[in-house]
């Protein structure tokens, strides 16, 4: 009997004891630069958009973030980036992410493989200037715990995963993205090797006949093949590498002159071009081999 007073007083003991207080969630140097750093709320607000936080943690990575100033420059706002779906803020987020400490050290872009999949793309440019796909940044790399942190003076769009999803997602190249439907170009001939397209809106072909879906459903395939052939240039090309003066090779044989007829200003034209094509917009990634920039005319062999 006493030792079975025994075992009661011992387990009574035991269940008066106090619970252990929850162990203390530690938070790394990164989490604390996006907590505080007012400079950086909306690159905070598309994290929670993404449900990323877990990227914050304190491992050897490079993050490039954009500053408040880079995502409004974009059209970026708080009301905007709390509209977006997760999965589309989650790919903008992870694109930024590099794997292991980035330097750039040469003027000729180098890729890095990102958190998203496709590469990124670096230089440090003759002015000492660090670019990320054509985006500049805010200066160099600053330590942060284990990390590396660019501030971004731009917005760099996440890749696609194919420049059919590329073209499709952007309402203005409708004709051009079926063109490049019917010709199957991406899967039969751009898979390998790294290009550029120059892609015409819908404007520059409803000019030269291409006026609606079922015009070039019905048009001949190897007349389309050469009009999709011309508008593609060998190589990655971004604004920032593009020759003031000079010309570059395309897809169907013939030379695009590149032109630049004053500062963030560019100019296309093939043989045939009477009036050179504009540049609209650009620097677009399909994958990491494909550089997408838009133009208000087509490149003519």
């Amino acid at each position: 009997m006493i030792a079975g007073l025994a075992v009661l007083l011992l387990f009574g003991m035991l269940s008066c004891k106090k619970p252990s207080p929850p162990e203390k969630i530690a938070i790394t140097p990164l989490q604390t630069l996006v907590n505080s750093d007012t400079t950086l709320t909306l690159f905070h607000r598309m994290l929670l958009q993404a449900n990323e936080t877990v990227l914050l943690a304190d491992d050897s990575v490079t993050l490039l973030i954009p500053t408040n100033a880079a995502f409004r420059q974009a059209g970026y706002s708080e009301t905007i980036i709390d509209s977006l779906s997760a999965n589309f803020a989650d790919r903008m987020v992870r694109y930024q992410y590099l794997n292991g400490r980035v330097v750039p050290d040469s003027a000729v872009y180098t890729a890095y493989p990102t958190r998203l999949g496709p590469s990124i793309y670096g230089l440090r440019d003759n002015a000492n200037h660090i670019l990320f796909n054509s985006v500049a940044t805010a200066g160099g790399a600053t330590p942060v715990g284990k990390a590396f942190v660019y501030r971004l003076n731009g917005l760099i769009a996440s890749a696609t995963d194919s420049v059919s999803n590329l073209l499709q997602g952007d309402s203005s190249l409708s004709l051009f993205a079926e063109i490049f439907l019917r010709t199957n170009l991406y899967d039969s001939v751009l898979v390998s090797g790294s290009y550029t397209l120059l892609a015409p809106v819908n404007s520059a072909l409803q000019q030269i006949g291409y006026d609606s879906i079922g015009a070039i459903d019905s048009a001949d395939i190897h007349v389309l093949f050469q009009l999709a052939e011309s508008q593609v240039l060998k190589g990655l090309w971004f604004t920032n590498n593009f020759p003031a003066q000079g010309t570059i090779p395309n897809l169907s044989g013939g030379q695009v002159t590149v032109g630049s007829p004053g500062p963030g200003q560019w100019q296309f034209a093939g043989t045939g071009n009477a009036v050179p094509a504009n540049w609209l917009s650009g620097n677009a990634l399909s994958g990491s081999s494909l550089v997408v920039h838009r133009v208000d005319a087509v490149i003519s062999p």
